[in-house]
């Protein structure tokens, strides 16, 4: 800590000091440009820095260390509680701050709890009097891109941490806008995908559908006027299962590629309906389903997507598990939709499917995790070998 001035004007600050008593704000340009002693309007404070510190000779301290940095202009607002401080980094526009540990009653750990998930907040540097590594620990846990040492700090250490948290928060806001483009270009591949399934579901029924209905019709007519005890009428009779066995799996491709019953009927009876048929193509896999949620809370796009969820999910199970048991359940509780999907099957190592390593596996994991998050809900997955696997996703209701 800075030795007190009672109030007396540091000259490395031009700024004006009020009793500390008093609250106040102050901005105050900090000029280090070698060789010139005042600052024309263009010069001010190309690094704004917000300083909320509750002590007036820290406050000097501070002012002082960014006075005697070397080719860097800083623009100074320091504000002495918490609630300011707090109001003053909700609006924006600084580039870094300058956080003290103890504000009066309160300490900077709860601003930064507070704006933990906040946008607008600048990278924020601890500043604490004592050295505590939980204190440590929990600011760096709460995003603070550094913490200092009042007593331990120079111009040069100062310096460096301002200068390493603007870049850490460059890096941090192209990631960000990264994956915020990555989430642009995986909905638009999935609504493509879609509308290529709809296409094709509707060309299925359209066309390859009704041309085997009108053939087994047509055949069907002939053979009402032959006479049934001739050879070739029971040959040509022969035919007719068969027709009708096709027709049935281009019914059921269509009905999977896009299920008219979620826009007819809703997301319940879908989901019996695909259950029963999973059931019908799998009956070594005893499948426990429970469906309470209700239907007036799930959206039309978030019905597709709980159908393609299970979907996915069950075709893995009947495809790679090894499971007798399976479970699938879809409630309303607590605020939140929630899918469960589980299996006794013999389980996998999760990191090891959704990693790059592993290039012919987890695209299903992948593809389920993408729909639940850009649907607005969340995705968790565990399974441990040979005690099978366990699917959660929730939605918070709307």
């Amino acid at each position: 800590m800075a030795e007190k001035s009672e109030g007396v004007p540091s000259e490395a600050c031009p700024a004006f000091i009020l009793p500390a008593s008093e609250f106040f704000r102050i901005n105050t340009a900090i000029n280090v440009v070698p060789g010139k002693e005042q600052m024309d309007d263009k010069d001010i404070g190309d690094i704004k820095v917000l300083l909320i510190e509750d002590d007036e000779e820290d406050y000097l301290l501070v002012s002082n260390l960014l006075t005697e940095v070397p080719a860097a202009r800083y623009q100074l607002t320091w504000l002495q509680t918490y609630e300011e401080g707090l109001r003053e980094l909700k609006k924006g526009g600084y580039d870094v701050c300058l956080l003290d540990y103890l504000l009066g009653v309160r300490n900077g750990l709860e601003i930064l709890s507070t704006l933990e998930e906040s946008s607008e907040r600048p990278p924020i540097i601890v500043l604490t009097g004592q050295g505590d590594y939980l204190v440590d620990l929990k600011a760096m846990q709460y995003g603070a891109a550094d913490y200092l040492l009042k007593d331990q700090m120079t111009e040069h250490a100062l310096e460096r941490a301002i200068r390493y948290a603007m870049e850490r928060k460059k890096s941090e806001d192209a990631l960000k806008e990264s994956e915020k483009q990555l989430k642009r270009l995986s909905s638009a591949l999935l609504n493509v995908q879609e509308n290529e399934r709809r296409a094709v579901a509707a060309e299925l029924h359209d066309n390859l559908g009704q041309l085997l209905t009108a053939i087994k019709f047509n055949i069907e007519g002939v053979l009402a006027r032959m006479d049934p005890n001739e050879s070739y009428t029971k040959d040509l009779s022969v035919l007719i299962p068969n027709i009708q066995s096709a027709v049935e799996q281009v019914r059921n491709m269509y009905t999977e590629l896009m299920p008219t019953a979620l826009e007819d009927l809703g997301i319940l009876p879908t989901l019996n309906w695909f259950c029963r048929e999973f059931q019908k193509d799998h009956s070594s896999i005893h499948l426990k389903r429970s469906f309470d949620a209700s239907e007036q809370d799930i959206s039309a796009d978030l019905r597709l997507v709980i159908f393609r969820i299970a979907q996915d999910a069950l075709k893995n199970i009947a495809a790679h598990s090894g499971a007798d048991h399976a479970g699938i359940s879809l409630t309303s509780e607590d605020g939140y939709i929630n899918l469960d999907i589980f299996d006794n099957g013999k389980g996998f190592n999760v990191s090891h499917a959704m990693s790059t390593a592993c290039s012919n596996c987890g695209l299903g994991l992948m593809s389920m995790k993408r729909r639940a998050e850009l649907s607005g809900g969340s995705f968790q997955i565990d399974s441990y070998e040979g005690r099978g696997t366990f699917i959660k996703v929730r939605w918070p209701l709307l």
